[in-house]
C-alpha cells in the first residue's frame, strides 16, 4: 500500500500557536508570516539578521532562538504540490498552512564572498546570489530548531 503523498505533506507540517508552523520532518518551528507581512517593509539580509535579534531579546513565542533559515532549509519548503499565493496574488509553492500574501523571495543565512546572500523564490524554486544590503523584494521567514526540551512534537 502506498503513501499518499498530499497525507504526507500535511503531516510534515502542523500548526503550533497563532504564529508559528511546526516542520515535523526538519524538527524546525518556523514563523507563519515572514518579515514582510509582520512589519509591512523590504529588508536587506542584514535588516532580517537585526530582527531576528530583536525577536529574540523580546523572547517571541518564548524563544530567544529565531534566525534565518539556512539555503536547504528554506528550499525544503518548497513543494510543488502545495499551492500558496504571494504579496502580488501571484502563485508560490509553499504549505497553505503559511499565510498568504508573503514575499516570493526568501533571504538565507547562507553567504558567499561576504556581501552575496543566497536568496530562495517560492515561484520557481531556485537560488540565487544577491547584495546582503540590498532591500529590494527582501524579506525571509525565520525559523528555529526544536530543542530537545521543548514539548512540541
Amino acid at each position: 500500500m502506498s503513501e499518499n503523498p498530499e497525507n504526507k505533506s500535511e503531516e510534515r507540517f502542523v500548526e503550533g500557536d497563532s504564529d508559528t508552523i511546526i516542520d515535523c520532518a526538519k524538527r524546525l518551528v518556523w514563523l507563519k508570516q515572514d518579515t514582510w507581512q509582520v512589519t509591512g517593509k523590504w529588508m536587506s539580509q542584514l535588516q532580517v539578521r537585526e530582527f531576528a535579534e530583536v525577536l529574540n531579546r523580546k523572547r517571541f513565542a518564548g524563544f530567544s532562538n529565531w534566525r534565518l533559515p539556512t539555503a536547504n532549509e528554506a528550499k525544503s519548503l518548497f513543494d510543488k504540490n502545495s499551492k500558496n499565493s504571494d504579496n502580488s496574488g501571484q502563485a508560490i509553492f509553499l504549505s497553505e498552512l503559511f499565510d498568504s500574501g508573503c514575499g516570493f523571495l526568501c533571504w538565507t543565512s547562507d553567504i558567499r564572498h561576504k556581501v552575496q546572500g543566497v536568496r530562495l523564490s517560492f515561484r520557481k524554486g531556485v537560488t540565487m546570489y544577491d547584495d546582503i544590503y540590498r532591500t529590494s523584494r527582501g524579506a525571509s521567514r525565520l525559523v528555529r530548531d526544536i530543542e530537545k526540551n521543548d514539548d512540541l512534537i
